[in-house]
């Protein structure tokens, strides 16, 4: 079935429960208020560690609400989500208006697309061109320890922060500024309790309430929403293309992308965050439902359903060898340019061979 036809046959999940959302929008806010408290007030360090990474997480499912207002599918409410949407984003210092176009109008139109997309891999070509300092800095990025370096700079701090020129066409839109403006002001905000809490209290300092409350969040946080971006549109198994037309004339959004299967429990404390190909068919279906979403369809699709069960040793084969990519060939390499997969695309419809 193409994706037209399952987007049909999962419609039924794509009507929001305003209920449910509200309820785990404040639980999840909570549950990072009450964490940040702890890596403030508490006096035991390894509590307070605790603490920093739970907020770490709780700024990951956060941005998962965030993504799903973004994409007008959180409530049934545009309103309402436009609202939750900028606040949830908040912890992670993220620009709302930026992120519907880095998003919503690069990553869905143009899934697995070179250079419009997170961990959009280099060709041999392009990876030998750089300077060395560059070429070190990418071989990092293609490790679990530079996960969140890459999230950091080259999404965050290039597309989802500060409206660049080459992020946006038109200046005149007031929103792009007034997010950005709301971002630093909670920053700027936030900070200063921070340290007028490290200076108050008798059991730590301003640079310790910072680094567990501010800092270790943010990088744990990039880190588990780079990581969960990774395993959706990485794998020895996954295609990229060349170009927008290439991957139109390839094929459906199911085939772009991997559902890594977790434990039940994960799925609950995450917000289904590893539940994709289902959002990838209709990007309407907020994360609540995603899973009996993705049960449909498993029985509609069965094995064309690109899935795996999630281990460590597999995480880090695929990490060994989606280093680089032949968009010629269709084909994952190392950084020396040898394959390291078979072909990731078998058929290209004629009309592109034509066209190209």
């Amino acid at each position: 079935m193409n994706t037209k036809a399952l987007r049909q046959a999962v419609s039924q999940y794509a009507k929001p429960s305003n209920q449910q959302a509200l309820f785990l929008f404040v639980m999840d806010i909570s549950l990072y208020g009450l964490a940040i408290a702890g890596t403030i007030f508490l006096e035991n360090m390894m509590l307070r560690v605790a603490c920093a990474l739970f907020a770490g997480l709780r700024i990951g499912t956060l941005f998962l609400i965030a993504h799903d207002s973004g994409h007008d599918s959180y409530t049934s409410s545009r309103l309402m989500n436009k609202i939750i949407g900028r606040i949830a984003f908040l912890p992670s210092f993220h620009n709302f208006s930026l992120w519907l176009i880095a998003h919503n109008r690069s990553h869905h139109q143009s899934p697995n697309v070179k250079g419009l997309n997170s961990w959009s891999p280099m060709s041999k070509a392009e990876y030998d061109s750089l300077p060395r300092w560059r070429q070190v800095l990418e071989s990092i990025y293609r490790t679990p320890m530079g996960i969140s370096l890459n999230y950091t700079i080259e999404r965050w701090w290039k597309d989802k922060f500060y409206p660049y020129n080459r992020v946006v066409e038109n200046h005149k839109n007031l929103s792009y500024w007034s997010d950005f403006a709301l971002v630093v002001a909670y920053i700027i905000g936030f900070t200063a309790i921070l340290v007028y809490s490290g200076l108050t209290l008798s059991h730590t300092n301003p640079a310790e309430v910072l680094l567990l409350a501010m800092v270790i969040p943010f990088f744990f946080g990039n880190f588990l929403i780079g990581l969960t971006i990774y395993q959706h549109h990485t794998h020895e198994t996954i295609p990229w293309f060349s170009s927008v037309e290439e991957f139109r004339a390839y094929g459906d959004q199911k085939d772009v992308t991997i559902h890594v299967k977790f434990p039940d429990w994960y799925n609950v404390i995450s917000n289904n965050s590893m539940i994709h190909t289902a959002h990838h068919i209709d990007p309407r279906i907020p994360l609540y439902n995603l899973a009996k979403a993705q049960e449909v369809l498993y029985e509609l699709e069965g094995d064309d359903i690109i899935n795996m069960d999630f281990s460590l040793f597999r995480f880090m084969d695929t990490m060994k060898n989606c280093k680089l990519y032949d968009y010629e060939n269709h084909v994952w390499t190392d950084f020396n340019g040898n394959p390291t997969s078979d072909r990731t695309v078998f058929v290209i419809e004629p009309e592109y061979k034509q066209a190209a």
